[in-house]
């Protein structure tokens, strides 16, 4: 996104609709043209859309709200409930392909890998490390491997099935990784940097530079940087590479306003998307 520039693009409204907010979406990755367009909502619902028609092809349900929902390949689905369990879901099948050992095991409609204490409030599938990232409002990072049998999550019950947990200092909010960095943004303002080769702490604690809650987080494709969108209606962008040279590039600025008789009213921004074609962000 640059400041100020304004673009015209074609919009398309979908067909079957969920019954309350939507909390997240995200394209079919690995793809120009994508096939898929999966949300999550209020209602209990993740859908996955037909792009091209616009029409609803699947849908599955969790017992409470979705939260979050990402793809963990052109065909599969992960997604994070309020009651804290995670869920994965075949799109060729509207079935769960899970791999034990040598063999595939075929469970019906939905698998449910794992769960938190509380809500999972975001998510992240990293092709690096080939794992789902979760952060949650148990103040906790987890991983999780869509690939392991249910024995082995039931092995892990002591994690709720997660791989590894990884303790935050506030209620996680949101967070993105891209390569091998990590980074977590939880209440009371903290960005937290993590290596995901060495959890065992965090690389660097931040403050976020904008003075209100930090609603959302987005790391550039290139790796060098993340974006940082706040309650406030602003933008910061911000740079891994600690050193003067480096931290001189990073900037904020004002965005989703609107002025009305003249009071300006502020919108917080609860999103961030990058365009792999062109490194431009909305």
């Amino acid at each position: 996104m640059v400041p100020g520039l304004t673009t015209t693009v074609d919009q398309h409204k979908l067909s079957s609709l969920p019954s309350d907010g939507v909390t997240a979406v995200q394209f079919q990755p690995g793809k120009a043209t994508p096939q898929f367009l999966v949300a999550s909502s209020w209602d209990c619902t993740v859908r996955i859309y037909d792009v091209a028609s616009g029409s609803q092809r699947m849908m599955y349900q969790h017992s409470t709200p979705v939260l979050d929902t990402t793809f963990s390949d052109t065909v599969h689905v992960l997604s994070g409930a309020l009651r804290g369990d995670l869920k994965l879901f075949d799109c060729n099948t509207n079935q769960c392909e899970w791999l034990t050992r040598s063999h595939t095991r075929v469970l019906p409609l939905t698998q449910q890998l794992g769960s938190c204490t509380r809500a999972i409030s975001t998510m992240h599938y990293n092709p690096t490390i080939q794992a789902c990232i979760t952060g949650s409002w148990d103040c906790t990072v987890r991983m999780w491997d869509p690939r392991a049998s249910s024995s082995s999550n039931n092995a892990l019950g002591d994690k709720g099935g997660a791989m590894s947990v990884h303790r935050q200092p506030n209620t996680v909010y949101t967070m993105d990784s891209i390569r091998h960095n990590l980074v977590v943004g939880t209440a009371g303002r903290h960005v937290l940097i993590w290596d995901l080769r060495q959890m065992h702490a965090p690389v660097e604690q931040r403050e976020s530079s904008l003075r209100y809650q930090t609603r959302c987080i987005r790391c550039f494709p290139n790796g060098q940087g993340y974006i940082l969108g706040s309650i406030e209606g602003r933008i910061a962008v911000e740079m891994f590479d600690p050193s003067p040279e480096a931290q001189k590039k990073k900037y904020a600025f004002k965005c989703h306003r609107v002025k009305e008789e003249n009071m300006e009213i502020i919108y917080p921004v609860t999103a961030i998307a990058f365009h792999q074609g062109y490194n431009t962000f909305a």
